[in-house]
């Protein structure tokens, strides 16, 4: 293949400060054209604008709203199909809001193109309420999984979904020593904690009505960007598990904290003590508000996942997902760009036991949200790209002499450049994607292939089924096989 011709599905925030500009950049060093780009009509006044002020290259096409848990409009799947043999289209990524994902997958599989699709692979309205919504996400996997099984028959394609921590060096690192490990000990990871929190600091009326990473149609944080965390746990444990010692089923117990819960911490009085006048009311009463939101997406999930071996617990893992954590923000109106620019802070930790012998220790903490500003100290606590690895072993049983190691973010980037870690992580995503279409790796190399994620995805709807049942009153346990 000479060209890769590209087609960009969803220029919102991500689109436009990741995807855009780093196929325009690429192209100078690949040949790869980001050719056109769709979005809904809504929208095209931000994008036009966006395009003129970058002064971009590439045919906008602009579809009515629909509605995604149904089929794509025969008038919009027409302009999609008409807008790819004009331009010759070989390359696909999709970057709208995860409700749409499947529908556009499955359009593109169904026209032989190469796809880069953003996290999860799937998700659905009142997900987060409704446990048969949160079944359906197995469904989806398996109906994309097997159109992508008969579309391998024809050639090779490739079908990428972007989770970039399955690019990062601090990741790999980690999964170095935890191999190390199960080989040496035979023993897998034996516990592990995680937690993730973004400092998206929501009002009461963005509670209601905002549409970024919005919670008015029942899906939330684990939605959002739970998934990176629950695929990377499992990334971690399939890199220790042993092979007679592999577990065969999953258990999970979810305990959402939804707009009512975070309404009894602060409240709208509270928050005309922050801000005084200037703080907008929601113009419900608390009742009034209460009623509404009640079936609103979680802000924070808290879950318990037991990994079983023929019914014995051989794993837990924690993961506390927070979008009601320290955030910079300390504005009343939101600033426009809710993706990077509205105060959000990111805080990750994980903590991996492997028995005995070693534990691990991730620790990544920002304190800006002025992520475009370097400074000389990014690479420390609070900095734009802190990202330290404490490894503790049983020294003695490994024949080493220290029993304490530091890995700093610095050495595991090799680099003093102002990028953020994981955007860079995503641009390795963006190369691997044009290079497998140019033929220069083989599928097998690629690391995120939707064949990968049936594990993870499992994980996601457990999580929002657990979630469901104890939104609804009930037994909130869940279980399934793997």
């Amino acid at each position: 293949m000479k060209t890769v011709n590209v087609l960009v599905i969803g220029v919102g925030p991500h689109a436009r400060r990741i995807y855009v500009p780093a196929f325009f950049k690429l192209a100078k060093d690949y040949p790869v054209k980001l050719v056109a780009a769709v979005d809904i009509s809504p929208q095209k006044d931000l994008i036009d604008n966006y395009i003129t002020d970058n002064e971009y290259d590439m045919e906008m096409l602009y579809l009515d709203p629909f509605d995604p848990s149904r089929s794509i409009p025969k008038s919009s799947m027409e302009a999609l199909d008409d807008l790819t043999i004009r331009h010759n289209i070989n390359g696909v990524v999709i970057a709208t809001e995860p409700t749409a994902h499947k529908v556009y997958a499955e359009w593109a599989l169904r026209r032989g193109l190469h796809i880069l699709m953003d996290k999860p692979v799937s998700t659905r309205k009142w997900v987060s309420v409704d446990i048969n919504q949160a079944r359906s996400l197995i469904d989806d996997y398996n109906e994309l999984l097997e159109l992508y099984k008969l579309q391998q028959k024809k050639e090779p394609t490739l079908f990428s979904v972007n989770v970039q921590r399955r690019y990062e060096h601090g990741f790999d690192k980690v999964k170095e020593l935890v191999l190390e490990t199960s080989k040496k000990f035979n023993v897998p990871i034996t516990s592990m904690q995680i937690m993730h929190a973004d400092g998206s600091w929501r009002f009461p009326r963005e509670v209601l009505f905002q549409d970024s990473h919005g919670l008015f149609e029942g899906m939330g944080k684990v939605s959002h960007s739970g998934y990176h965390l629950l695929d990377m746990a499992w990334q971690l444990y399939k890199t220790s598990q042993v092979k007679e010692k592999a577990v065969d089923e999953l258990e999970f117990f979810s305990s959402p904290l939804t707009p009512v819960g975070l309404d009894v911490c602060i409240n709208e009085e509270d928050y005309i003590r922050y801000f005084g006048d200037n703080y907008e009311k929601t113009g419900l009463s608390r009742k009034e508000y209460l009623s509404q939101v009640r079936d609103y997406g979680e802000l924070d999930s808290f879950n318990i996942i037991r990994l079983l071996k023929d019914g014995e617990n051989v794993c837990n893992i924690s993961v506390s997902l927070l979008h009601s954590s320290f955030s910079a923000r300390s504005w009343v109106i939101p600033s426009p760009d809710l993706y990077k620019g509205n105060g959000r802070v990111k805080h990750q930790q994980f903590i991996l036991q492997q028995g005995p012998f070693q534990s691990i220790h991730i620790h990544n903490y920002q304190s800006s949200a002025q992520h475009d500003i370097d400074n000389s100290n990014q690479f420390d606590v609070g900095g734009n790209n802190h990202f330290d690895i404490y490894v503790f072993r049983n020294a003695t049983m490994y024949g080493e002499k220290k029993p304490f190691t530091k890995i700093s973010g610095y050495e595991l980037e090799n680099r003093v450049d102002s990028g953020l870690t994981g955007e860079n992580a995503k641009h390795r995503v963006i190369i691997e994607y044009i290079e497998f279409i140019l033929g220069k790796i083989k599928l097998e190399e690629v690391r995120s292939n939707i064949d990968s994620h049936e594990i993870s995805v499992k994980m996601l709807s457990g999580v929002c089924q657990s979630g469901a049942l104890i939104r609804s009153k009930m037994s909130s346990l869940v279980r399934m096989l793997i």
